[in-house]
This record gives C-alpha cells, sequence and structure tokens, in this order.
C-alpha cells in the first residue's frame, strides 16, 4: 500500500512484484492512500482476508489469524464468522490483542481520521517492511516489492550488513537497504499526518510458578494438543520429520488429532546424523516416509531463485535442504508442511547449557556473556580486521551487535537467567530467523507453513515453569521429555540432540565450487568493496581460523558470503527482480 498519497501505479507495481503467489489481486483506491493484496493461490480468499468496514476503511490480511480474547482455542478466524480480515477489524476497534495468534501481516486503514494501522503476527513468520519519503509512507509484506518502486533508491545500509555476518540473518528492525525498515514482530505501527508511532501488543514476560513434574507434563500435552488442533485445516498433513524430539512430537500429535501424516526427511547420504532415527519414529507413528535427497547440485542450479524467494539475506546452511524439502512436499500434492521448529527456544535446549554454566559457575559479567552468546553464531564475529574492507570498517558501529542481545538478555522481567537466554533465543534465532525463513522457503512453493511450538498460548505458559523442568542438570527440554516419554520410542525421547548436521564445507568445495569461485573471486570481492579480497581468498583455498576445530565452520562461512554475494546482485544490482532460473513457485515463474 501507499499511504499520503492516491496511487493504484505504485500499489499495481508492488503486487506485480510477487505474481508467484497466486494470480488473483485486490487493489483499492482510499481517500488519501492505496492498498492491494494478491491472495495466495488456493490458500486465501477474498471473503476471509478483505474487510470493509461501515465508514469507508479497509482491512486487509495477508496469512491466518487464530486464537480468541481469552485465549482459548478456536479455529483459523479466532471464533469469528467474518474470516481473519474482519477477526482483526475487531480486535482493532476494542484494542484487544489477548491471545491473537497466528502467522499475518495486516493493514488497516481509516478514511474519517487518516490513519494506516500496520500488524505483524506475534512470531514473525509474515513480514512488513515499510519506507517513509516525505509524508508518504509505502508498505508491502516482501522487500521486493518496495525495490520495485523506482522512486525508492536502493544502496546498502553498511550497519544491517555487520549483524548479518555476526548472526548470519539480519536482526532487528532494519534492512540491508538504507531507509527500508521492518516491523518487529508482535508489534503494531501507527502512520498519520507523516508520522510513524511502532508499539508492542505482545510480549513473553516471566511469571514462575510452582507445578509438579507430572502434572507439567500433562498441561503441555494438553497446551500442544490444542496448539495443533487450531491449525488444522487440511484432510491429511506433510511433515518436515528430522529423527530428533521436536518433529517427532509434532508427528505423534498430529496422528493423536487423527491426521494422516506423510513423513518428509532430508537424506544427507554418507553425512547423515538422524536419518535412521527419523525411519524409526515414523515406523512407530505408522506414517509413510519419503527421503528427500539433500543434493548440492541442485542447490546451486537453484541458487538464485532460493535467494530471490528468501526476499532478505539469510545465510544459515540449512535452507538449500529447506528449498529442496518444500519443493517435494509440494509436487506430492500437498498445501501445507508442519515442521517442529520452536522446541529448543522454548524449553531450554541447544544454546541454554553453555550460556547457564557459565553464569552459574564462571566469574563473567554480563559484557562477556553478551559476547558468549555472539560468538555461539560461529560466522565472523572477532574477524572483522581480516573481513572488513576499509569502506566497511569505517561504517560499523561499537555496541551495534550487543544492543540487538542486551534488550533480551538483560530483561528485568525474567528473574531466571535461563529465561532471559530463552527470550533472547525467541526473539532473535526463532522470530528472526527460525520462523521467517521456513515461511519464505515454503511459500516459494505454494505452501503454507505450520509450527505448533511458535503458538502464543504454549509458549506463554512455558515462562511459567520454573528453570529446573526445561534444563534439568544436563538435560535439555526436560518437561517435553517428560510428556513424551512412554509416547515415542526411548531411544528418541532421552538421546541428546544432535541437529541437522548440513555438510556445508564438502558442498562448498564440491557441487556449489563453481559459484564460490565466480561470485568470491579476487575481482568480484573488490568489485563489492565491502570484504578484504586477500581474507576472502584463504577461505576460498580452505584456511580457516588456526584455532578452529570443526571444519564445518569453514562451509558455513563461505556460505554466508555466498549467499549475500548473490543477494547484493538480486536486490541491489537488480532490485529484486524476478530471476529467469528454475525454481517454479506454485502460483507462477519468479
Amino acid at each position: 500500500g501507499v499511504v499520503g498519497l492516491e496511487s493504484e501505479a505504485a500499489v499495481r507495481t508492488m503486487l506485480g512484484a510477487v505474481t508467484y503467489r497466486g494470480r488473483d489481486e485486490v487493489i483499492r483506491p482510499l481517500v488519501g492512500a492505496t492498498l492491494g493484496l494478491r491472495l495466495s493461490s488456493g490458500l486465501e480468499s477474498v471473503e476471509s482476508q478483505v474487510f470493509v468496514d461501515e465508514a469507508g476503511g479497509l482491512l486487509l490480511c495477508a496469512g491466518s489469524v487464530m486464537g480468541s480474547s481469552d485465549g482459548s482455542s478456536g479455529g483459523s478466524s479466532g471464533g469469528s464468522s467474518g474470516g481473519s480480515a474482519s477477526t482483526l477489524r475487531d480486535r482493532l476497534r476494542r484494542g484487544d490483542f489477548l491471545g491473537l495468534d497466528g502467522a499475518f501481516a495486516a493493514c488497516h486503514y481509516d478514511v474519517g481520521r487518516r490513519t494506516l494501522t500496520l500488524l505483524r503476527d506475534p512470531f514473525g513468520q509474515r513480514a512488513v517492511f515499510y519506507a517513509l519519503r516525505g509524508e508518504v509512507l509505502y508498505f508491502a509484506s516482501e522487500l521486493k516489492q518496495l525495490l520495485a518502486l523506482a522512486e525508492l533508491p536502493v544502496a546498502l545500509d553498511p550497519l544491517a550488513i555487520h549483524a548479518y555476518l555476526t548472526f548470519s540473518f539480519v536482526p532487528g528492525e532494519a534492512t540491508p537497504i538504507s531507509g527500508v525498515s521492518r516491523l518487529p514482530p508482535g508489534h503494531r505501527l501507527t502512520f498519520k499526518g507523516g508520522r510513524i508511532e511502532v508499539e508492542p501488543y505482545f510480549a513473553l514476560e516471566e511469571r514462575l510458578i510452582e507445578i509438579a513434574p507430572a502434572d507439567a507434563a500433562q498441561h503441555l500435552r494438553r497446551l500442544s494438543k490444542a496448539a495443533v488442533e487450531r491449525r488444522l485445516g487440511a484432510k491429511s498433513a506433510a511433515l518436515a520429520l528430522s529423527g530428533g524430539l521436536d518433529s517427532s512430537a509434532v508427528g505423534l500429535w498430529l496422528k493423536t488429532a487423527g491426521v494422516p501424516v506423510t513423513a518428509f526427511t532430508l537424506d544427507f547420504g554418507a553425512a547423515s546424523v538422524e536419518r535412521e532415527e527419523a525411519r524409526e519414529t515414523a515406523a512407530f507413528l505408522g506414517f509413510p516416509q519419503v527421503l528427500v535427497p539433500a543434493d548440492p547440485a541442485a542447490i546451486l542450479e537453484h541458487l538464485d531463485t532460493l535467494v530471490w524467494h528468501l526476499d532478505m539475506p539469510f545465510g544459515d546452511g540449512v535452507t538449500g535442504p529447506q528449498w529442496l524439502l518444500a519443493k517435494a512436499v509440494r509436487e506430492a500434492g500437498f498445501e501445507t508442511l508442519w515442521n517442529g521448529e520452536g522446541g529448543d527456544q522454548l524449553f531450554g535446549g541447544w544454546t541454554s547449557k553453555p550460556m547457564v554454566a557459565a553464569a552459574v559457575f564462571g566469574t563473567a559479567d554480563e559484557l562477556s556473556l553478551e559476547e558468549q552468546y555472539l560468538r555461539s553464531y560461529h560466522r565472523f564475529y572477532g574477524l572483522e580486521g581480516r573481513l572488513y574492507g576499509p569502506d566497511l570498517a569505517a561504517s560499523v558501529s561499537p555496541g551495534l551487535r550487543r544492543g540487538f542481545i542486551a534488550r533480551f538478555l538483560g530483561d528485568e522481567r525474567q528473574t531466571a537467567f535461563l529465561n532471559r537466554v530463552r527470550l533472547t533465543d525467541i526473539s532473535l534465532k526463532g522470530s528472526q530467523n527460525i520462523l521467517p525463513r521456513a515461511g519464505r522457503m515454503a511459500a516459494a512453493h505454494g505452501l503454507s507453513v505450520q509450527m505448533p511450538l511458535f503458538d502464543r498460548a504454549l509458549a506463554e505458559w512455558s515462562f511459567t515453569l520454573p528453570p529446573a523442568l526445561k534444563l534439568h542438570g544436563s538435560c535439555e527440554k526436560y518437561v517435553m521429555k517428560l510428556a513424551l516419554q512412554n509416547r515415542l520410542p526411548k531411544e528418541i525421547v532421552w538421546r541428546r540432540k544432535f541437529g541437522m548436521s548440513v555438510p556445508l564445507t564438502d558442498w562448498m568445495f564440491g557441487a556449489l565450487r563453481p559459484a564460490m569461485e565466480e561470485r568470491l573471486s579476487e575481482t568480484a570481492v573488490s568489485s563489492r568493496g565491502l570484504f578484504q579480497p586477500e581474507y576472502v581468498r584463504e577461505l576460498r583455498l580452505g584456511k580457516d581460523v588456526a584455532s578452529e576445530t570443526r571444519r564445518r565452520r569453514l562451509g558455513e562461512r563461505l556460505w554466508a558470503l555466498l549467499v549475500l554475494e548473490t543477494w547484493c546482485r538480486l536486490f541491489v544490482d537488480g532490485r529484486g527482480r524476478p530471476v529467469a532460473v528454475p525454481g517454479v513457485g506454485a502460483g507462477g515463474a519468479p
């Protein structure tokens, strides 16, 4: 949409940048604004996504809304007969966001007050981008839509690039394009008279209670079952089954809900870590299983299209395999893909143990805890002197990256240190990486993605649990394991977490090498002007940090640089224009 100017041409241009989403579009000129929506093929309808109020105002909603004002379970429209758009309009009118959940981006324009409201879902699966030019606000659900507007300048924001090189994604409200911002998850934006105000409507807050382990396990089962049932739609489900605890749990709850499930598991060949566990879980639950080859040659073939669909640069190596899995799910005829993301963030897995150990047994102050958290991403934190070129080095801001962490790791509402770590994981790795990345890879193939562990009621309840029910000695996600014991194989429930191990180093020096050598060549790096060609050349020759003991880190760093250069070519040099390469989404060629 555009507010402060009536421009059907601008809205049509922005909708035209995402034709892969579907064939049907709605464009509504209003007094002082023009709004538009492209409906996702087979997933959205005009009746559920568009609402005109009695005063002539308009609300558009991309995605689905669920939850009711009392936090109880309900259908996708949260108990309203009018669909997601009318549900949100009712909520806005009442100022009631209690229990509001789902995966949505929405806009409402009040004609009488000449006021725009933008909303983004609590955990950030859907995105909202905006740019202010004078007193005119342009906004869209994908960055490439804004870049399609000739009136908006396109230049890199060095601070966003600086953050990306540490996190492998861009955190916060900034984007890599100067002058373009993002609405944070769980926030609403109000625009009136040329002024922007942004405020949260959702925040996780610790409210610890005393509860017996058995009671907590029972409550977790009830909330998880409700989270799955709220998201049910199709008569059958595709499940991304890794063989770990979280995806196995989602499979169990889908089966309990009576949904026929087909499991899709990535097959990394000899490098597979959890393939046999996934096979065991699928057999135990009675699911047919499809092994999807994680073929780096196919990732190379689709690299430009993959990065184009990501919209923002996401430098985690799982994006390529996620692309292939979503493609296989769509080709099998499914419209919805379920996954088990969220268990680590909600219930104390993965990064929690070393962070908590440092706080309990070490003498580290808050500053060193932040540094430890930054180093846990294993990209270029601490290597800036070797990587950054003079211009990038001169542009970075001291303390920027710590600032992203401090607002969560230092949140005084969370008295338990474990909860501050979990809040940081949810707010950064979850809401700004895992959810939008998974959503983008699914949408590229015309799929919706359901992540029931990122459920608002479940997340809020998890912040009432005593820390010992999450990290019990060295046992991660203790309450979740109690809830699932005797319901899944013992070997699945109680074994330690391994996670998806993508053999990126082998891939970068194998099938992905042609792209690496061309896009990270000394000529290409010098031309881009961000990095020191000599250091990138060392990485391409297989030389990593001398103290690095894990060979996979070399591949992770090279992949992050490859994705960034590919993204720059598509979104800076090419202003986000579609790429004519393989990888057709369900709504048409990108």
